[in-house]
């Protein structure tokens, strides 16, 4: 009996000294959660018509996104809310883009200052496009991890072909990019 009880007594130990994280936690590492469940889930039939994923669909529905639309953006929020994440995010991916808050814009760290608590979300420029209003933005994605010189991301409307852009999107990917002047690395919560 005492036995049992010592054993049952290093198992609760054990169990509370391993970092545990909720969907209720609402950070970087929640947001990553969602976002990964939805890696492999593709198109149905094309050109922006719908998923093989009802549930992906009707959220994203709810936020706006209709058959025929780009989604990469309303991936994007869609993930950001379903953490409880508050963003101003919409079916435009230069929303994506949070200007309050930036880590990584035209080649450089604007600051190291983050951790993976934070909540962290990528935007992509044309290059021809960059000096325009918003920064030439036509693409987005929810960060995972920065690198030293990439990040790796999980994105929704893109392939994994290598295409660098949602035109030729065909479902939600990880996708690890180089760190150029066309990658937006912004944060949308700081968690500390």
């Amino acid at each position: 009996m005492a036995k049992n009880k010592i054993v049952l007594v290093g198992l609760l130990w054990i169990a509370l000294c391993i970092p545990s994280y909720t969907l209720l936690s609402n950070d970087g590492h929640t947001v990553r959660v969602i976002a990964r469940k939805y890696i492999g889930v593709v198109e149905k039939g094309g050109n922006n018509r719908g998923f093989t994923d009802k549930g992906l669909q009707k959220e994203m529905a709810e936020r706006g996104w209709k058959p025929g639309y780009a989604w990469c953006s309303f991936f994007v929020r869609t993930i950001l809310d379903l953490a409880d994440i508050p963003n101003t995010v919409t079916g435009y991916s230069p929303t994506s883009y949070n200007p309050d808050d930036v880590i990584f814009t035209n080649g450089r760290f604007i600051t190291k200052d983050y951790t993976l608590k934070d909540v962290l979300v990528m935007s992509l420029s044309y290059s021809k496009f960059r000096k325009s209003r918003f920064k030439g933005i036509g693409h987005t994605g929810i960060v995972e991890r920065v690198k030293e010189k990439s990040v790796v991301t999980i994105e929704g409307n893109t392939n994994d072909a290598g295409a660098r852009d949602s035109r030729s999107g065909d479902g939600v990917y990880r996708k690890v990019r180089p760190l150029s002047k066309n990658i937006h690395i912004t944060r949308w919560k700081k968690v500390r």
